[in-house]
C-alpha cells in the first residue's frame, strides 16, 4: 500500500467515524442472547398456569390472593416504577372474553373495586394518564433496561385472559432452543401440524435480538412468535428520556403460520 493509499484510508475512516458520532448513535448492542432468553422465561413462568377466578369474570372486586403485577419487577431487575406508585389492574369481561387491563395508582389510593370503577374515574380516557402504566416505569439506561421494557410492553397483561383473549399470545423468543420449544407444542394434535419445510426454515431463523442505544432514542429488536401469525421481528423505537413512549413500531413477518383455531 502506497503512502498516497494510506492517507486517504484514514481520511475516510476519520470521516465516517465523526459522521457516525455528529448522528448520535452508538454502536449496536449484541446481546447474549441466553441471557435475554432466561428473563423471557422467568416472566413467562410467572403467568403459566393462572386460571381467571369466577369471580372476577363476574364482575366482583379481587379477594386478595390474585395475581400481584408487582412481581414482574422481581424478576425484570433492571425497571423500576415511578416512586410513590404501584402497579395494579382491574379485570374487564364481556361476553367474547375477559383480560386484565393494567393501570398505576398512588400507593395511598386504594384500588379500584372492579372495571366499573376504574371507567366512573376516567379509565379508558384518551387524557388518562395513570391508564399508560408503561409511561410509568423507568430503565436503568442500558441495554439490558430497554430490552426489559419491550419484555414488559409484550408479556404485562397475558394473565387471566379467557376465550377471545388468548389471541394475545405473542412470546418473545431469542434462542434456537426456544425455538424448538415452540416447535415441540406444535404437536399436530391439537395445534395445525407445522410442515417440515417450515420447520426447517424455522431452525435457521436469526432470534438474537438487539439493542441500538442513541442519542435520543433506543431501538430494540426481537423476535416473537404467536400461533397466529409465526414469527414475527418486531421493532419499537422508544424515547432514551423518561418517560419511555414508543415513537415508532415495525414487524417484519419472518415465517407465517396458523394454528387453525378460531375462537
Amino acid at each position: 500500500m502506497t503512502n498516497k493509499t494510506r492517507l486517504i484510508r484514514i481520511c475516510l475512516m476519520v470521516l465516517m467515524s465523526s459522521s457516525f458520532a455528529c448522528a448520535g448513535f452508538s454502536e449496536p448492542e449484541v446481546p447474549t442472547s441466553g441471557e435475554w432468553q432466561v428473563w423471557v422465561d422467568a416472566l413467562h413462568g410467572l403467568l403459566a398456569g393462572l386460571d381467571l377466578p369466577d369471580y372476577l369474570t363476574a364482575g366482583e372486586p379481587k379477594r386478595g390472593g390474585e395475581f400481584d403485577v408487582n412481581a414482574y419487577f422481581t424478576v425484570l431487575d433492571h425497571l423500576s416504577l415511578e416512586s410513590g406508585y404501584v402497579l395494579d389492574y382491574v379485570v374487564y369481561f364481556d361476553g367474547m372474553g375477559g383480560a386484565p387491563v393494567l393501570y398505576v395508582r398512588p400507593e395511598a389510593q386504594p384500588a379500584f373495586a372492579t372495571y366499573q370503577d376504574y371507567l366512573a374515574a376516567g379509565g379508558e380516557d384518551k387524557d388518562c394518564l395513570w391508564c399508560r402504566y408503561l409511561d410509568y416505569v423507568h430503565t436503568d439506561d442500558t441495554p439490558e433496561g430497554y430490552f426489559q421494557l419491550t419484555l414488559l410492553r409484550i408479556l404485562g397483561d397475558q394473565f387471566y385472559l379467557d376465550w377471545h383473549a388468548n389471541y394475545n399470545d405473542a412470546l418473545p423468543v431469542c434462542t434456537a432452543e426456544a425455538i424448538e420449544g415452540v416447535l415441540g407444542n406444535l404437536d399436530g394434535e391439537f395445534y395445525q401440524e407445522m410442515s417440515a419445510r417450515d420447520r426447517s426454515r424455522a431452525r435457521k431463523l436469526d432470534v438474537t435480538p438487539v439493542v441500538a442505544l442513541e442519542e435520543t432514542q433506543v431501538k430494540v429488536s426481537l423476535v416473537i412468535f404467536t400461533k397466529w401469525g409465526g414469527f414475527v421481528r418486531e421493532t419499537y423505537t422508544f424515547n432514551r428520556t423518561f418517560p419511555h413512549t414508543v415513537l415508532d413500531f415495525a414487524e417484519e413477518v419472518l415465517l407465517e403460520y396458523d394454528c387453525g383455531i378460531m375462537f
